[in-house]
């Protein structure tokens, strides 16, 4: 029994008393969180994640929830509560406790007054306690530099987080433009200037802002999607040849089209059409 409740717990008090600029109170992971209840707050800025489960967190006269891949971070002093959400389920938790010369000025870069919910975390940024918790178990000097310096880019991780929410959730207007422009002319040749000339944008800023959500260009986009209705015609319409196929979704090239089909799919076009259709008699 206490092997595996090892296994479920990984916990670290550091120095503190450290004299660096950022530093660590207590980091933990894998921690099945009880109820906590603090009137008057916690000393130090609390990082509290969760990795499994769900909690609430009672703050500010407001309820949060935080179910897997969020978390909070509270800042000192400020009274809150929290508990599991369920009396069968277990609430894992990972957490990180900070304080130093540099936390109330992280703190307002961050715009965290009393405290701040962060979603959708980047794995970079949910795994980054265990990823480095090794890292905080030693007091000497050089750990503490280190520390500090794992502190300073776990909060600029934050601040990139939320600079890249904001910039999605201004250019979501664009982006669903550039989406509904694509998908309505995939059959004609399309390039980064005409894309440019829908938005008002410079090439570099759209496919930037388009990577952010969808992971690839525009035009890589467009490729994607001229595929999937490649695989469709071929499918559904026995009666076209290939290179019919290659012009109805935006190739006049069909050495092109077969040879990006391939690519995309590990077969031809034609050998895609006779498994499909052997499949489906």
């Amino acid at each position: 029994y206490l092997r595996d409740f090892r296994q479920l717990l990984r916990i670290a008090f550091s120095n503190p008393n450290s004299p660096m600029p950022l530093a660590c109170e207590s980091i933990g992971y894998h921690w099945r969180q009880y109820p906590i209840y603090r009137p008057n707050g916690y000393r130090f800025f609390h990082w509290l994640q969760t990795e499994s489960s769900s909690g609430t967190v009672k703050i500010n006269g407001g309820e949060i929830s935080l179910p897997p891949n969020s978390a909070l971070l509270i800042a000192p002093m400020v009274a809150h509560s929290y508990a599991a959400d369920s009396d069968t389920e277990e609430w894992d938790t990972a957490y990180l406790t900070i304080y130093g010369p540099l936390t109330n000025y992280m703190a307002n870069f961050l715009d965290i007054n009393k405290y701040r919910v962060f979603t959708n975390l980047s794995k970079e940024i949910s795994g980054f306690i265990q990823a480095h918790y090794r890292e905080f178990i030693n007091n000497d000097v050089a750990a503490q530099t280190t520390q500090s310096a794992l502190i300073y880019h776990f909060l600029m991780l934050l601040r990139k987080k939320e600079t890249t929410d904001q910039t999605l959730k201004q250019s979501d207007p664009i982006i669903e433009r550039i989406i509904g422009f694509l998908e309505s002319n995939y059959q004609f040749p399309i390039n980064n200037n005409e894309i440019s000339q829908l938005t008002g944008l410079s090439t570099s800023y759209q496919n930037r802002i388009f990577r952010l959500k969808y992971g690839v260009t525009p035009l890589q986009y467009l490729s994607d999607y001229r595929m999937r209705q490649a695989k469709y015609l071929l499918v559904t319409r026995q009666d076209l040849r290939v290179q019919e196929v290659a012009q109805q979704v935006g190739f006049p090239d069909t050495s092109r089209f077969i040879q990006l089909f391939k690519k995309y799919n590990h077969v031809t076009p034609k050998q895609y059409s006779r498994t499909a259709y052997q499949g489906n008699n």
